[in-house]
């Protein structure tokens, strides 16, 4: 089993956090790459790749999830009578607690929920592996960069007694009525994809190289 690196890690951590800001400033959504890579598993026949753009998220590590699960559960409680739209810095806040330090993080795991029982869900029953890509904008000291890496794994699927599914479903339903989400009444199963190997496939200038 490998590690995402530390740079990796970091941006996926900081995107989130980016994210959140830009909601709890109400400006408009864009794309957010670093929870949506692609994802890719395999079947059979001529074409038997299939892709999907998927919610992937990081997972605490294990003597960790117990407290951020435990805080999610108490956040919804607390806002359950509350309008959707007055308890967004409540519940924004429990996700900057969790995304404030990326060593709260395992960087040998990511974790996803099923929706739709599809095609990812039969590939993964036979062919426990996937592999998933992420490329999106870095911003540093000002400057712009872009950022793109693979991630080859293997997959457990989890059902809902299981922790990691949880906390994912818990870390889901903080957000679930916000408007860059599509309301869904289940999740059957959860994803944990455990990291064998990382790809950079970041882009650079061959002109900065002396290519």
């Amino acid at each position: 089993m490998a590690e995402i690196p530390l740079k990796f890690m970091e941006w996926l951590v900081e995107s989130r956090r980016t994210f959140l800001k830009r909601i709890m400033r109400g400006e408009p959504l864009t794309y957010f790459s670093a929870h949506l890579p692609t994802v890719a598993t395999w079947s059979e026949g001529e074409f038997p790749v299939n892709l999907t753009a998927k919610g992937i998220g990081l997972i605490p590590k294990e003597d960790r999830i117990g407290f951020f699960t435990g805080l999610f559960e108490r956040v919804l409680e607390e806002v359950k009578d509350i309008p959707w739209s007055e308890s967004l810095g409540r519940r924004a806040d429990a996700l900057f607690e969790l995304y404030s330090d990326v060593g709260n993080f395992d960087p040998s795991v990511l974790g996803g929920l099923e929706i739709f029982g599809g095609r990812t869900l039969e590939n993964i029953r036979k062919n426990k592996r996937a592999s998933i890509l992420f490329a999106g904008l870095k911003e540093e000291n000002g400057k712009v960069s872009y950022i793109s890496f693979q991630i080859n794994a293997k997959v457990e699927i989890v059902g809902k007694d299981d922790e990691r599914y949880r906390f994912l479903l818990l870390a889901r339903k903080l957000f679930e009525f916000d408007r860059f989400h599509l309301y869904q009444p289940d999740y059957p199963f959860g994803y944990i994809f455990r990291v064998e190997e990382v790809i950079d496939k970041s882009p650079w200038s061959r002109a900065e190289r002396g290519a």
